[in-house]
């Protein structure tokens, strides 16, 4: 049997490595290959990295349903994100294929105060939901809608995973009669509009003049 002092000194460095290698962060999933990934519940995991992907839309103002402000309070931003290998080929057929998933984040409209007169800036996160294009999982329209949204005591606190709302909630009626393309706001996102309308890919009964109801979840 070997004497311990002579086992101990050559097997540190590769004991060290391991150990380093266990703390070291998860690598962040690689954004062109970014898509939905469920339990097997069916639960949704919360994307992480969403602010690595195809950058849509900020708009102030346009929230709806529980994290819309109460009149007089100031309004919030909305930024919507979507995985690159959906865009990619959105921009081909002007459709939002299966694998499609949206992030909006919900953050305070703050004033700058060291900024011209006027000036608004983003504030810290406050709610987070998701669209998920699945045709197979969500026969009845193919799109299912989801909340990270943390609890009113614990704000930081989002949820890893989240169940898929009813398919009695009213964003999926919203969704159907007011999304210009398929059942989504791409009306609200300049470039990609543009690039359906180039596709003839709008949906015919979409009316610019009509406004979307006041909808909760």
């Amino acid at each position: 049997m070997k004497n311990t002092r002579d086992f101990f000194p050559r097997t540190a460095p590769i004991l060290a490595a391991l150990m380093l290698l266990a703390a070291a962060p998860a690598m962040p999933a690689d954004p062109a290959t970014a898509g939905p990934q469920f339990n097997g519940k069916g639960e949704l995991t919360r994307p992480e990295d969403y602010r690595s992907w195809v950058f849509l839309n900020t708009a102030l103002g346009l929230t709806y349903g529980p994290n819309r402000p109460p009149a007089g309070a100031p309004q919030v931003f909305t930024s919507v994100f979507v995985n690159p290998k959906a865009y990619a080929q959105f921009q081909k057929s002007g459709q939002w294929p299966d694998g499609t998933i949206f992030a909006l984040e919900v953050r305070p409209a703050l004033a700058a105060t060291s900024a011209l007169e006027g000036a608004l800036t983003q504030g810290p996160r406050r709610a987070l939901e998701v669209a998920v294009r699945d045709s197979s999982r969500y026969p009845d329209g193919g799109w299912s809608y989801f909340s990270f949204d943390p609890p009113r005591e614990t704000p930081g606190a989002f949820q890893d995973r989240a169940a898929p709302f009813p398919r009695t909630a009213s964003c999926y009626a919203c969704h159907q009669q007011h999304g210009a393309v398929q059942w989504t706001f791409t009306q609200f996102y300049a470039d990609a509009f543009e690039r359906a309308k180039q596709l003839g890919t709008v949906n015919k009964d979409y009316d610019p003049a009509r406004r979307i109801e006041e909808a909760g979840h």
